[in-house]
């Protein structure tokens, strides 16, 4: 038969243990709060697959559609750092146009953009692989350079 004594000794010993263990993750409703960065499609889509991985588990998913989870936004210290300068700047299409400010226009971007263009303005010193050309071509799209 074993001591009385030594099963108590035993079960102070693991809820101990466990109280420790508790006392060091957040509760419910308190999150580590995640800092994420997007500057880029990239980053974007690494983001989309780092919810998707979380939601995996049932009781982040319902932590994450409570607005439990908080997930804060890195902002850049300035605008330029988070446009790399072979990025197209984001502008909303008219009239089937998409506008390009700096950097160099390579075949991947033009993959990127969206559908239904039909043209892309370019500012001056905007550089166009001859990749891109042919690309472009393929795609029914002219380039249009802007006057400095």
């Amino acid at each position: 038969m074993i001591d009385k004594n030594t099963i108590r000794d035993l079960v102070k010993s693991v809820i101990a243990e466990e109280v420790a263990a508790i006392k060091t993750k957040p509760s419910a409703g308190q999150s580590a709060e995640e800092r994420i960065s997007i500057a880029s499609d990239a980053d974007l889509v690494a983001f989309a697959r780092r919810v998707l991985s979380l939601a995996g588990d049932p009781a982040k998913a319902k932590e994450i559609a409570a607005g439990r989870y908080p997930f804060r936004l890195d902002r850049p210290a300035s605008p330029t750092a988070a446009a790399p300068a072979s990025r197209p700047t984001p502008a909303a299409p008219t009239g089937g146009a998409h506008r390009i400010d700096s950097g160099v226009v390579t075949e991947s971007i033009l993959n990127k953009l969206p559908r239904g263009l039909s043209r892309i303005v370019l500012a001056p010193g905007v550089t166009v692989t001859p990749l891109a050309k042919d690309r472009a071509r393929s795609l029914g799209l002219t380039f249009e350079r802007t006057k400095p």
